[in-house]
């Protein structure tokens, strides 16, 4: 028996879609949209979505799309004949379709579309294919709950507490005329450095959406640098990007200029055949430092690199990584990092709105008092600490930090950061003085760096049974040369003399170059006169037993214990 479906009357049929507003025609938005609410047959839940003109061309087309996008499909045909004659007609309302989140005049447009602060002209809207990378800035709990449970971590480590300052510090470098940029927390594993992340993190959403790793594509890496854009850009794991050092090295020195630049390359079609532009503060994490990186691959780290994306050792120098204390109830600094962990996963999302809300409030109602104050703030800082005004690197390097100080500064002011403005320069200052020590020295080197390259050298030099000529005299020629490592005296120097070819099986020739030239600018391998790195003759008795490369027996043992 066939049943038939009760008609609705036109009365009991509520419309659940209402038209908002419509785009306005331009060169860099030259489809037409329509934003229109989509309500639920309740009348409890409501969604925005942009229709595109081309859906409007008949009943069927806009009835597709609705449904797409989440309509009640329990209507009668009529019902959609209604729907279409309300979306189709005439509005004044008017948005702009904007390609990235950030200040538009003096409002903010946030990755979740919201707008903070009054709008004046059309309400930018995120355009749809803008939204392929957007960070999910979900929030869970409140200010107040993150304050108590998450923020308090940072009076235990310099390092979080530039973390969390640097975030905030990208949603001033519009007003500031900075370029993008930031710091790079590097050390060796389970140090503690993505807890800076994490911490970061918090501020905009949960951690496992904000963080982003640093083995993107580099056409990927800039459509998320457009997605955080008047933001922050957390980057984890740089270890990621190749394991050929020597590439790593070209990767990250290109990667580092280009998201801290701002100009992407003119390839991508997402905007419109144009130059992608961002601006971003950026917080990377890492084993090794990015001049350790750089030497590693041979590259020398130039002068605006160095002060773009500042190295900090993730060491704070307290034997417990990056903390220097730890809280009463907690007993050791891998019990601290799990706390901080759990926290950040459970808290997170209210203090970027929050934070966003009186600096834009302050904006609208005097832009140029804002920019004063944070003149004065950079400026104080840089007098603080004595920086030296003629040299111009000194001071890219201080203001980076100088409006991180600022940031965190104004985050107390508004009730966001539970701290003093001492404690935030405090850690602040730390941290600058720690990343001083490094930025002009030659990179130390560690075995992180080389990755996993020298794992099988090292193995073989472990051993316990290896031929030690130093006060032997009773070793032929032939055991000598059949040996892969040997232990002699070179240029008066211990070392373990390893067979090169040996060398050569296990170091690639791309990772050849970079890795030997660094041991030689070391001291760990000896080589030739005006040789970047090479095999030294073994003297036996007297008598040629062969070149070898020879690296010098006390600093390479520090690989060995790590």
């Amino acid at each position: 028996m066939k049943v038939y479906k009760e008609k609705l009357s036109d009365k009991e049929e509520k419309l659940l879609v209402t038209l908002l507003a419509r785009t306005k025609i331009s060169e860099s938005c030259p489809v037409a949209y329509r934003l229109i609410k989509i309500t639920d047959s309740q009348g409890l839940e409501s969604t925005c979505v942009l229709v595109p003109a081309r859906a409007l061309v008949s009943v069927l087309e806009l009835k597709k799309m609705l449904l797409k996008c989440g309509h009640n499909p329990n209507v009668t045909k009529e019902y959609w004949s209604r729907a279409y004659q309300a979306v189709i007609k005439e509005t004044d309302k008017a948005i702009t379709l904007c390609y990235k989140p950030g200040f538009y005049g003096d409002a903010y447009l946030r990755a979740n579309d919201k707008v903070v602060g009054e709008i004046k002209g059309d309400k930018p809207i995120l355009h749809p294919s803008a939204k392929n990378h957007l960070p999910v800035e979900g929030k869970q709990e409140t200010l107040k709950l993150w304050k108590i449970n998450v923020a308090p971590y940072a009076l235990h480590s310099s390092r979080i507490m530039l973390a969390l300052c640097c975030g905030f510090s990208g949603f001033l470098l519009k007003l500031s005329g900075m370029e993008g940029g930031g710091f790079h927390l590097w050390g060796m594993s389970s140090i503690g450095k993505t807890s800076s992340a994490y911490m970061l993190a918090s501020l905009a959403g949960s951690p496992k959406d904000v963080v982003v790793l640093w083995n993107n594509t580099d056409k990927g890496l800039e459509e998320i640098a457009v997605a955080h854009n008047d933001s922050y850009l957390v980057l984890d794991e740089s270890k990621l990007l190749d394991k050929d050092v020597l590439a790593a090295a070209k990767i990250m020195q290109n990667r580092v200029y280009t998201l801290s630049g701002g100009k992407g390359k003119t390839r991508s079609a997402m905007y419109e055949n144009k130059v992608a532009e961002w601006q971003v503060s950026i917080f990377s994490t890492g084993e090794c430092s990015l001049q350790q990186l750089a030497a590693s691959g041979n590259i020398e780290r130039l002068e605006g690199e160095n002060v773009r994306v500042i190295d900090v050792n993730a060491d704070a120098g307290a034997e417990m990584g990056i903390f220097e204390s730890l809280p009463d109830d907690v007993n050791s600094s891998n019990e601290l990092v799990h706390a901080i962990k759990d926290a950040t996963h459970r808290y997170y999302g209210s203090a970027k709105p929050a934070f966003l809300k009186r600096l834009v409030a302050d904006i609208q109602d005097d832009r140029e008092s804002v920019k004063r104050k944070l003149e004065k703030g950079i400026e104080f800082f840089l007098d603080k600490h004595k920086v030296d005004r003629n040299s111009g690197i000194q001071v890219r390097i201080a203001k980076r930090f100088a409006i991180a100080y600022v940031a965190g500064s104004m985050a107390v002011k508004y009730g966001v950061l539970p701290f003093t403005k001492q404690e935030i320069m405090k850690g602040i200052s730390t941290c600058y003085q720690d990343s001083l020590k490094a930025v002009l020295s030659e990179p130390e080197i560690t075995k992180p760096l080389m990755g996993n390259s020298l794992n099988a050298i090292i193995d073989f030099c472990k051993k316990d049974d290896l031929l030690n000529l130093i006060g032997n005299d009773r070793v032929t020629q032939t055991v000598i040369k059949k040996a892969p490592v040997i232990i002699h005296k070179v240029k008066g120097r211990a070392v373990y003399a390893v067979d090169k070819d040996l060398v050569h099986n296990y170091l690639s020739k791309s990772q050849r170059k970079g890795i030997l030239t660094l041991l030689t600018k070391q001291g760990v391998l000896l080589s030739d006169v005006n040789k970047e790195y090479s095999t030294i003759q073994i003297i036996y008795k007297r008598k040629q037993v062969g070149r070898r490369y020879c690296f010098v027996c006390n600093k390479f043992d520090k690989f060995m214990k790590e």
